[in-house]
């Protein structure tokens, strides 16, 4: 049987967690991953952040959100919404993850289309 490809792309992003949190002597980054459609829309998101709660709101923050066309939204979404201690490096490891996007065939892809 062979297996399925998905048609979906994966992104990560880190970013080193600031001193004041308190799992930083556990875990001195945080990661963010994303599951991205063919059109651009965030399916899925995980994240290395310590409570279950956080993960899944951080999750919800960014969930059918485009990272082609939302990316200053999903920005001050997650600066005014999350106001935990992880805030900065939750926003830095996005930006990485924009990083690897805009290095992707799903950019290439998107920037052909009219």
């Amino acid at each position: 049987m062979q297996p399925i490809e998905p048609q979906t792309f994966l992104f990560s992003g880190y970013a080193r967690l600031p001193h004041e949190v308190s799992h930083q002597p556990v875990q001195a980054r945080v990661g963010v991953i994303l599951e991205v459609g063919e059109d651009g829309i965030i399916l899925d998101v995980s994240s290395t952040l310590l409570t279950a709660l956080a993960r899944d709101y951080f999750c919800r923050l960014l969930k059918g959100r485009s990272v082609l066309t939302d990316r200053q939204a999903i920005e001050t979404i997650v600066r005014y919404r999350y106001r935990g201690h992880s805030q900065g490096a939750l926003i830095f490891a996005l930006r990485r993850a924009f990083e690897a996007i805009d290095q992707s065939p799903l950019a290439s892809a998107c920037a052909k289309s009219p």
